[in-house]
């Protein structure tokens, strides 16, 4: 029971950190898997989910991804207009995406891979 409770005391202290993250200024943008037909239940995601991460000091989205699809197509919605202002593909590597034109707000992002799976999540962009 002592080994379980320093583990666990480790583990929270090295979450504190930021070794957890892509690379200390990024911040992961966790999607959910939209189930484009029918209620069943998956328990793990596919194999094409990309990751996903915003870099507000770079100013870019960067999806990470390990060539389980051929090619992702990203759309970024507005949430304040509901209008698409950034529509585009990128390899199934992943790559990332300037979003240094986008003001303040609220956004969805919806990430479909070729293979049709559709991912999506949301972000804030605040400026200082």
């Amino acid at each position: 029971m002592l080994r379980i409770i320093s583990l666990l005391a480790i583990f929270v202290a090295l979450s504190s950190f930021d070794i957890f993250d892509r690379d200390g200024s990024a911040e992961r943008i966790y999607l959910e898997h939209r189930h484009k037909t029918g209620n069943h239940i998956e328990y793990y995601p596919p194999a094409d989910m990309p990751e996903v991460y915003i870099d507000t000091d770079e100013m870019e989205i960067i999806l990470v991804a390990d060539g389980f699809a051929n090619y992702y197509v990203v759309d970024i919605v507005s949430q304040v207009t509901m209008l698409s202002v950034i529509y585009t593909q990128i390899g199934g590597y992943g790559d990332s995406i300037d979003i240094s034109s986008l003001p303040d707000g609220y956004y969805h992002i919806i990430v479909t891979s070729s293979n049709n799976n559709v991912f999506d999540g949301y972000f804030t962009i605040e400026t200082e």
